[in-house]
């Protein structure tokens, strides 16, 4: 074996450190190499030793923690990228999340992100989509629509019924049913509906603005929504146009009904006997010829009125003279007016510019005019036809001293088939001024009536000036 052994030296004065080793040949020990060396030379040699482990150990230390912090940056970071963007996109932000550059776990999580991202993407926009139509449709529907949760309180509310009720959407979401309608018989049918589970019918009328309307109430038991749909129809015009047709229908009764009697009688009176007497039978058949005559003219009216609704009717406009468009209707009326006790007369001021018209058609706008003065003007009245110019406008207006018309029906009485009180003892079919508007307006013209019940009336029309 070897030998160590550190000692003090007597020769040199200080430690020193003794190592031995034989050198053995063949089995036998040869000879002993022995070796001498200072301890502190060997000290200093272990410790610089000792320093130069220290210092691979730290610089491997150093560097491992160095590739360890950043192995776990490399794998954090996109970690952290995805965290960050899931927060957002949890927070309503549906940003395109990054995909991680690594095909490990990670990348693979980052892309089942993206495409869960994208898959939420669109169907957020389809829905959108269906919303926006959904708010579209409701928006340009002319029935009312009122949805209710299981509280009665409204969830939503187009813009018709906002109108009917009188309300804005901003005010009505979240406020009960009854709030809002405030009309008792429309509450009591909601009421009605959801009591029986069924869906409920009815016909109301909204004193406040004059409406007429049906209101069909549903209870709603889907999942998603508990409560009611409401839609509430106005059906105003509908029953405006109802009464038209049955004033329509009543008046042609009468003003058919009144000739033909009339008719019926001077034939009767001829067969008893007045055909012998020829001045007689003359004034008979006068007034025969004469209700035949007022039933020919009813009968024009109604084929005038169809064709200017449907447009069969076409105007031949051209530069005219106003003295023209007045003079005729006068002189034909003229008769007429004497034979009431009326003073019928023209007031034209010189040098008026023609106007544009279709000369027959503003005729028949006139003689409707002057008819109508005559009917109403009690005898010994006057009755005056006169014309100004206004602007690029020509007015043209029949002033008459009759029984005027009444405030309530002064608004009405260009519609057609209405008849005014006044006017229910008189002739007509209701259509004459109805008649005139239509061939006014095709002319690019306005009409209208002014009028102090039991003073007279003035009606006017306008007329474009010729250029030319």
């Amino acid at each position: 074996g070897w030998g160590l052994s550190t000692r003090f030296s007597d020769t040199l004065g200080y430690e020193m450190m003794y190592m031995a080793v034989p050198v053995v040949v063949e089995g036998k020990t040869m000879a002993i190499v022995r070796i001498a060396r200072p301890l502190r030379q060997v000290q200093i040699h272990i410790a610089r030793l000792r320093m130069s482990i220290v210092g691979v150990a730290l610089i491997g230390s150093v560097l491992a923690t160095l590739l360890a912090i950043l192995i776990a940056e490399r794998t954090v970071r996109p970690i952290r990228r995805l965290t960050h963007d899931a927060v957002r996109i949890a927070e309503g932000d549906l940003i395109t999340p990054s995909i991680p550059a690594v095909r490990d776990e990670i990348g693979q999580l980052g892309y089942a992100l993206y495409r869960m991202t994208n898959r939420l993407q669109e169907r957020i926009e389809a829905v959108n989509r269906e919303k926006r139509l959904l708010a579209l449709v409701l928006s340009h529907m002319a029935d009312g629509v009122v949805i209710t949760d299981g509280a009665g309180r409204i969830q939503l509310i187009n813009p018709a019924a906002e109108r009917l009720f009188d309300t804005q959407a901003a005010l009505a979401i979240g406020r009960s049913f009854a709030q809002i309608v405030r009309h008792h018989e429309l509450i009591d049918l909601w009421q009605q509906a959801i009591q029986e589970g069924e869906e409920a019918e009815g016909v109301f009328e909204f004193l406040r603005q004059g409406l007429f309307v049906r209101a069909i109430v549903t209870p709603l038991k889907e999942e998603a929504l508990e409560g009611t749909l409401s839609i509430v129809q106005d059906l105003t015009r509908v029953r405006h146009l109802e009464t038209v047709r049955r004033d329509f229908i009543s008046n042609i009764s009468h003003e058919l009904r009144t000739p033909l009697a009339s008719l019926k009688a001077l034939i009767e009176t001829l067969r008893e006997g007045a055909l012998e007497d020829p001045q007689a039978a003359q004034q008979f058949l006068q007034s025969m010829e004469t209700e035949v005559d007022a039933m020919v003219q009813m009968v024009q009216e109604l084929l005038d009125f169809a064709r200017l609704e449907t447009g069969q009717t076409s105007l031949n406009v051209v530069p005219t003279a106003v003295e023209a468009l007045i003079a005729q209707p006068v002189e034909r009326m003229r008769p007429q007016a004497s034979r009431a006790g009326l003073h019928l007369e023209v007031a034209l001021p010189s040098g008026l510019p023609a106007v544009l018209a279709d000369a027959e058609r503003i005729r028949q706008v006139v003689m409707n005019l002057l008819h109508n003065a005559i009917k109403f003007t009690p005898p010994g009245g006057q009755i005056e036809v006169s014309a100004r110019v206004e602007g690029e406008e020509v007015i043209v207006s029949v002033r008459d001293t009759g029984i005027g018309i009444s405030p309530q029906d002064l608004p009405r009485i260009f519609e057609r088939f209405y008849r005014a009180d006044r006017a229910r003892s008189g002739d007509g079919t209701g259509l004459g001024l109805a008649i005139a508007k239509h061939i006014v307006q095709s002319h690019g013209g306005r009409i209208w009536a002014e009028s102090v019940e039991g003073q007279g009336s003035v009606f006017s029309f306008s007329l474009p000036i010729s250029e030319g």
